[in-house]
């Protein structure tokens, strides 16, 4: 007996079935007939996908940094390649260079000071004015971004990078093609090529922002403490101190917070992508169902909760870069305000108040941007997260560690109590040299599934299969292919 559900005239039975299935079920399409002519279309969606419920995890990205860094390290020195190896030499040997020359702009800026205060001789002023252009044409905009060392630094860098970017796509396209048939037939297309487009780059972006922009603004840091407090007072450098303390703590916590609003973001944009080419790969099924604003709704949604989660992302950043401007306008305050009152009682000249400002000016503008570099790394994580999923997916049919070649002579093909999965008991047949064999069973009874572990698209639960009485297991792969020609459902592309 079907109970009606009031108002609806549909059954509630199936009204019981469908909350059932979608709980489980992928991508469903039933149309039942009810009443005569009353028919009630269900339309069940994956609603239990991998990530489909957004189950973020709201650890740091840095958990598993030692595993994420060996997996980096075959990418970070480019083996087999002395041209390459040494553009990295020369291009850390550039990055030392600039952290000179960022010392001795605020000094040339101070001496041009002081010497014009002290009516210097116009050969002597001439000749620092012309050291100082000369730095400031090396170094830039003043923040190691525009200067001629950095643009030649990037230039030489784009061959590395490029080498990188290469090796990572083409491990990770080999990597997919060695998984098994049943991976590929169970994956989405659409967040596996998100992953891979994200994981690539973010692979570039994390070896450029470490070792271009984190270790050198650490290392201007540094340099600025030691300078200060051998040259100035120890007040200075404890200023410096505890702005960049300060600064550098606050980042680190406000990002490690933030971190799973990127990563949610991450997963609702996957979930948004898969939607949109599952439908439009399944557009023949679509409109067979009449299903194009149900799909249409369920796209929608998907962008509305990544919009969501990207508007909390902003709000975060946000909220991090007021943070940091108040400590950055504090530090320079303070070290403004002694620096003029030491100018004040003729301790300092003019022009190491000059100095002071100009060296906290120039340590500032690219600290300002440790926090976007520290964000990026954090993203660069985040977003290889699902690259390294990609590459650390186990492979179920592999090569036995002793195969050999597939010594082909005749053709026999002897399947030997061959066992797998759903097959009903054993399966034993021989196909003879110019022997031609048809399969025939009804829909479901293993007929591709035979060819496949011919193929070995998958490995034999057990039995055995033997071509010219060799086990096919103990053989490589690619001579096993290699020998066959196109199996049924071969696609052209």
């Amino acid at each position: 007996k079907f109970g009606w559900n009031r108002g609806k005239r549909i059954p509630s039975i199936f009204l019981t079935w469908k909350r059932e299935m979608e709980k489980y079920s992928q991508y469903v399409y039933l149309k039942v007939l009810l009443h005569q002519n009353v028919y009630v279309s269900l339309s069940v969606h994956q609603k239990h996908e991998r990530q489909g419920q957004v189950e973020v995890i709201s650890g740091s990205a840095w958990q598993g940094f030692r595993r994420k860094v060996c997996l980096l390290v075959p990418y970070m020195w480019p083996r087999g390649s002395v041209g390459l190896q040494a553009l990295v030499i020369l291009c850390v040997g550039l990055l030392g260079l600039e952290r000179v020359i960022n010392v001795f702009v605020p000094i040339y800026s101070r001496n041009i000071v002081n010497q014009l205060s002290a009516m210097e001789s116009w050969r002597t002023l001439a000749i620092t004015v012309c050291v100082y252009v000369l730095l400031k044409f090396l170094q830039g905009g003043g923040v190691g971004t525009s200067g001629f060392v950095s643009n030649l630094r990037s230039f030489l860098w784009t061959y590395v990078q490029q080498y990188t970017s290469r090796v990572v796509q083409v491990r990770l396209f080999t990597h997919l093609h060695d998984l098994s048939l049943r991976w590929h037939l169970g994956r989405r297309t659409g967040d596996v090529l998100r992953s891979i487009d994200r994981g690539t780059s973010s692979v570039n972006n994390l070896l450029s922002y470490i070792v271009f922009s984190i270790v050198p603004t650490i290392a201007d840091i540094i340099i600025a403490i030691i300078y200060f407090v051998t040259y100035f007072s120890a007040w200075f450098g404890l200023i410096v101190f505890i702005c960049m303390f300060l600064y550098l703590t606050i980042t680190i916590i406000i990002t490690e917070w933030r971190t799973k609003y990127r990563r949610e973001m991450n997963t609702q944009d996957n979930i948004a992508k898969s939607k949109a080419v599952d439908s439009l790969l399944n557009f023949e099924t679509v409109k067979y169902y009449n299903s194009e604003g149900f799909e249409v709704r369920r796209f929608e949604d998907a962008i509305l909760k990544y919009q969501a989660c990207e508007w909390k992302t902003n709000a975060s950043l946000a909220l991090l870069n007021q943070t940091q401007n108040l400590i950055i306008g504090f530090g320079l305050l303070a070290g403004s305000l002694l620096c003029a009152y030491y100018v004040t009682v003729d301790k300092f000249q003019v022009g190491d108040y000059v100095l002071f400002g100009t060296y906290i000016i120039q340590l500032y503008t690219p600290l300002n941007w440790f926090g976007t570099y520290y964000r990026m790394i954090q993203s660069a994580f985040v977003d290889m997260e699902s690259m390294f999923e990609l590459l650390t997916e186990e492979k179920e049919v592999k090569d036995d560690v002793n195969a050999g070649d597939l010594l082909f002579t005749e053709g026999r093909v002897d399947f030997q109590n061959v066992c797998f999965s759903y097959t009903a008991g054993e399966i034993s047949f021989t196909v003879m040299p110019g022997q031609t064999v048809a399969l025939v069973g009804p829909s479901g009874s293993g007929k591709s599934t035979i060819i496949r572990l011919l193929f070995r698209f998958y490995d034999v639960q057990g039995g055995c299969i033997l071509i010219d009485g060799q086990d096919i297991s103990k053989v490589r792969k690619h001579d096993n292919r290699d020998t066959f020609m196109v199996g049924s459902e071969s696609v052209r592309f």
